[in-house]
């Protein structure tokens, strides 16, 4: 069964959902930067195979601020055994340093 909330720290790329979880057509997104002082740079992103497709690339989210992804953002996709999955990366915009974030998906 698929995990809708996560809790990133690490700057390592998080499957969020894997392919073949079945929570497609997502409605929102929620990505919040847990951190007291410093900003998020986020890379949310489709993947299938070797292709990545981005939803966010390089997207600051300041210190102890929600970002909302609603399905008036295209955040609908397929993930179907034969869909995508999603994932997340995030660090301080130097790739070597982790931000916490927490990310709740809803599918309702």
């Amino acid at each position: 069964m698929a995990t809708l909330q996560h809790n990133i720290t690490t700057v390592l790329t998080q499957d969020l959902l894997t392919v073949g979880d079945n929570v497609s057509n997502a409605k929102y997104i929620s990505i919040a930067n847990v951190h007291a002082s410093t900003t998020a740079k986020v890379d949310l992103f489709l993947n299938k195979g070797d292709d990545n497709y981005y939803l966010l690339k390089n997207y600051a989210i300041a210190k102890e601020t929600t970002l909302a992804l609603t399905k008036d953002d295209n955040i609908a996709f397929d993930n179907s055994t034969n869909g995508f999955s999603l994932r997340i990366q995030v660090d301080s915009g130097d790739g070597s340093t982790a931000v916490p974030v927490d990310v709740i998906i809803t599918r309702w």
